[in-house]
């Protein structure tokens, strides 16, 4: 009798552990600005930049593969950087680093507050702290290896690229579509 007791008590935490330890995974929709993580949809800005547009560079996050970072405070504001996937498929571009396959533009985010271009930016700061409680409730941490371009100029990185030394931690995927 106690021994199946503890089999239901077993297979309970068992089960609750495998809704609990599930990894959820964000989209970026660049067409109905909108970002979805798990079950919480969130209304993104369209970033302004006219400069870039006139140039016939899209200022929206760029179509791709990204690695959501850790939360980051800076100046009162909560933000996950986005560690970009290589053109080459191998590795992630630092946050920091300047992307040679993205005319030497880095610096990619999600975030609430200001409206930046290349980054995902939420029109509404409680739907953003959704956000983060469900990436961070629903997601493990890892670390990976992260690449930076030394020179970009041209779209190319004129120094080469170096494995920066110091791994990165990541809570989930986004994709950008």
């Amino acid at each position: 009798m106690i021994q199946s007791f503890l089999l239901k008590i077993f297979i309970a935490l068992l089960i609750n552990f495998k809704t609990w330890a599930e990894n959820i995974y964000c989209t970026y929709y660049r067409s109905t600005n909108e970002i979805t993580c798990g079950t919480v949809t969130c209304q993104t800005h369209v970033p302004f930049l006219h400069d870039l547009e006139e140039e016939g560079l899209d200022t929206k996050l760029p179509l791709g593969w990204y690695r959501i970072g850790t939360l980051q405070i800076r100046h009162d504001t909560s933000w996950f950087n986005l560690y970009r996937r290589r053109a080459s498929g191998s590795g992630y571009w630092d946050f920091y680093t300047m992307i040679p396959e993205r005319n030497c533009i880095g610096s990619f985010g999600l975030h609430a507050g200001e409206n930046l271009p290349g980054s995902v930016t939420l029109k509404d700061k409680r739907c953003f702290d959704r956000l983060i409680r469900q990436i961070e409730r629903k997601t493990t941490s890892e670390k990976f290896d992260v690449y930076q371009c030394r020179k970009c100029i041209f779209n190319s990185c004129w120094l080469g690229t170096r494995l920066l030394p110091a791994y990165r931690e990541y809570l989930t995927s986004l994709r950008s579509i």
